[in-house]
This record gives C-alpha cells, structure tokens and sequence, in this order.
C-alpha cells in the first residue's frame, strides 16, 4: 500500500463530500466497491477511510459502512484547503477573506506575545533561522513557508507545551494553504527583513507591547496589498481556491501603530 496511493484516494473522497456529491447522513459504498471504482486496494480505501474519519468527514462502523458526518461543524482545521479549493463558492470570499485574515493575525499575535513573555533570548535560534531562510528565498511559495515557520519557532521557543500542541494542530493545513495560494499573493513585502528582525528583537528584549505593537503596524501594510490583490482575483472571476489569502493579517489600531512606529 503506496502513501502516495493513499493521499490519492482520501483526495477524491474528500473531495466528493467538500463538493455536496455524498451528503451528510449518507452511506458510502461499501470499502470493495470503492476499490473498483478507484482502481485500488481495499487496504488503501480503508487507510483513506480512516484520514476522513479524523478529519471529521465521516464515521465508520463495523458491519455499517462509512456515513457522512456534518463535517461544517465536526470537521478539523486539516479540512481548510480541501475546503477552499472545492467546498468554497466564489461569493464566500466577501466573508472568507477577511475572517481568514483575522484567524491568521490572532495566531501570529498569539505567537509573538508567549515568546515575548516567555521566551529566553538563547531559545530564539530557530526563528532567527527561519528568518534568514525567508530573507533569502525569492519564490513566493517557499518564502511564505520560511515565514510561517519563524512564528512556530516563536511558540515552541516560549516552552508552554500546551500552546505547542494545540499550534500543531493548524500547521500542516497552513502550510499546505500558503504552498498553494502564495504565488497568487505576489513576491514578499519590500520591508519584509527590517520589519520581521525589529520583531524578533523586541521579544528577545521581552517587550512584550512593543513586539505586538510592532507586529500589528507591519501586519496592516501586508494586509491591504492582500486584500486589494485577492478582491481583484474574486472580480475577475477566479475560482475559490485563488480568490483567498496565503497569508492572512489584521489591521491594527491606531495606537499600536503609533506604538510601533516609536519602537521599529
């Protein structure tokens, strides 16, 4: 039984529930029949089977089958690029957008501010490495990736477990979301470098206000580019899956731009 396989078949039935294809409630065809269909083993169905189980997609029961969850609202974060490239209407950007860019901003925050509090300056190696693998990568995708990465080393660098795990939780699907949607969101920011190295030394200094501050005013530059490129992507009438951010930020207040601006 091939991983790759694997990957393959759990794709077309996640794909056949994102798209409304099997409703919620119904029962899939028994693990023999899909084989057939898919033109594979019946190990390689029931693998599969299991990914959607823990994504939240379905619920197997011996001697029943496979049924349908409603994964709207029993689905897992791993479901967002299944989600935005095939569940996703091009009308939901209007709301998608921006609430993608609030989820993304509240973790980014989340990340600065457990470093800045409980950080020590020697834990900051990782990030400060990932840092220079974003500085040097031109290519959009694998830039955004460096980046994504320099806010997990933040969060595993303050050493509260609990926020480690419950992060592990959303990075294999924003990884795999910014991998796709980043060349759609253009090259990175001019001011990337100055703008993330000021971040990291205001957490190693523990300034805590100061780093958020910082991260907010930055954040609301970056967020406008994005929300100008992708608004545009969603007139011309691009399907769902380009119509949506690779990185998502929210705008910060007029304080924390003040802020920000005496401490960059």
């Amino acid at each position: 039984m091939s991983p790759r396989e694997v990957d393959r078949v759990a794709a077309l039935l996640t794909s056949r529930i994102v798209r409304g294809t099997w409703a919620v409630g119904v029962r899939l065809p028994a693990e023999t029949e899909l084989a057939t269909e898919l033109g594979c083993g019946r190990s390689t169905v029931r693998e599969a089977l299991g990914r959607l189980g823990s994504l939240g997609l379905v619920a197997s029961r011996r001697g029943s089958g496979a049924r349908v969850l409603d994964w709207r609202r029993d689905g897992t974060p791993a479901l967002l690029p299944a989600y935005l490239s095939e569940g996703a209407r091009p009308e939901d950007a209007n709301v998608l957008v921006p609430e993608l860019l609030h989820i993304r901003s509240l973790l980014a925050r989340e990340a600065v501010r457990l470093a800045a509090r409980h950080a020590r300056p020697e834990a900051l190696g990782e990030a400060r490495e990932a840092l220079e693998r974003a500085v040097g990568e031109r290519d959009p995708a694998a830039h955004a990736l460096a980046e994504l990465d320099v806010f997990r080393a933040l969060i595993v660098a303050s050493g509260v477990l609990p926020a480690v795990w419950f992060a592990n939780a959303f990075w294999g699907p924003m990884r795999n979301l910014h991998a796709a949607l980043a060349p759609l969101a253009g090259p990175p920011p001019r001011d990337f470098e100055p703008a993330m190295r000021g971040l990291l030394a205001l957490v190693a200094a523990g300034d805590e206000p100061g780093a958020l501050a910082h991260l907010d005013a930055w954040l609301a530059g970056v967020d406008r580019v994005l929300r100008e490129r992708f608004a545009g992507l969603g007139a011309a009438g691009a399907p769902p899956s380009t119509t949506l951010p690779a990185s998502p930020k929210r705008a910060p207040t007029k304080r924390s731009t003040r802020t920000a601006r005496r401490t960059a």
